[in-house]
């Protein structure tokens, strides 16, 4: 069972939008498994097999318990029913608490099915007739992460104390180095960002999260200390 399951379309997205928080919920003890939909074979640097020997040495260094890659084809996933019921059966067998799947909405195809793709299976995953071999099961939140398409969050995690290990993660992808680095380059682009949404908590590095549905909060004044 896991507290935190992260989809992710292909390796490298999750460390690259959500890194910061998968390696600081690691450093308190929770329970961290992370899915990626493809092997990124279709993109511009490295192969299938080198993005796979980064992606787990990547978990690795966030702390992440579990990687696995679902191998859906790099710009071919979609949300249509078997490849859904695929997911569901994921979500069934790890059981998370929670889900980070991708704000979706963007240039990339695999990012906007990615986001229905993950929708649809958390759906299938606690119907009871949707059979697989597992028990259903529930989602109890979904927070969506954000890759190129900017939103409005609903919440901003400081990521500040735990940014030097999504770094690290990130710079496991050597094959990707030739597009991450510069200044003109992703990885510049992401670190702007984050310092963006820090500042708008006031702290030095922040990673922005949407939920549909309002957050419930217990104590509004222990909430803010």
């Amino acid at each position: 069972m896991l507290d935190i399951l992260a989809v992710s379309p292909h390796p490298d997205d999750v460390e690259l939008c959500c890194g910061g928080l998968i390696a600081k919920m690691s450093t308190k003890g929770y329970q961290i498994g992370i899915i990626d939909l493809t092997k990124g074979e279709l993109g511009t640097e490295g192969s299938a097999d080198l993005r796979i020997q980064e992606a787990t040495k990547a978990a690795q260094l966030l702390g992440a318990h579990i990687r696995e890659n679902m191998d859906l084809g790099d710009c071919r996933v979609s949300s249509d029913f078997d490849i859904a019921k695929k997911l569901a059966r994921v979500i069934r067998k790890y059981r998370p608490s929670f889900l980070i799947a991708p704000y979706g909405d963007d240039h990339h195809p695999d990012h906007a099915s990615s986001r229905k793709l993950a929708d649809k299976a958390i759906f299938f995953a606690k119907l009871p007739r949707v059979s697989t071999d597992q028990k259903v099961h529930q989602v109890k939140k979904v927070a969506y992460y954000m890759l190129h398409k900017p939103f409005n969050p609903s919440f901003i995690v400081d990521v500040t104390q735990n940014y030097g290990k999504k770094l690290e993660a990130i710079k496991a992808y050597k094959s990707q180095m030739g597009l991450m680095l510069g200044k003109k380059g992703l990885l510049q682009s992401i670190k702007l960002r984050d310092q963006i949404h820090g500042s708008r908590v006031g702290v030095k590095y922040g990673e922005p999260f949407f939920c549909n549905k309002p957050l419930i909060i217990d104590d509004p004044v222990g909430f803010t200390k």
